[in-house]
């Protein structure tokens, strides 16, 4: 588990760092979740470009992405659940 700082719009986050905490930990399945302060949990484009790039490196060691969390005050939005992965 990673917790990260961001700035005000954006956190970055990359592919490599979140594979080597799953291989750490000997992960087969990854949750990612990240807020935002804007009070909207509708993911931006780049929450979507960066959920399927995550996606497709992962499957690459055999470790799946079960979903990545938008979440705003009491709202949560899944991007699995919007067929993003």
């Amino acid at each position: 588990m990673r917790h990260v700082v961001g700035g005000r719009d954006q956190v970055a986050i990359s592919i490599r760092t979140v594979a080597v905490d799953a291989l750490a930990f000997g992960a087969v399945g990854v949750v990612m979740a990240h807020n935002h302060p804007s009070g909207d949990a509708t993911p931006s484009a780049r929450d979507v470009a960066f959920t399927r790039a995550l996606a497709a490196g992962l499957r690459t060691l055999e470790v799946v992405l079960l979903d990545h969390l938008v979440i705003a005050g009491d709202e949560a939005t899944s991007l699995r659940a919007m067929g993003v992965i």
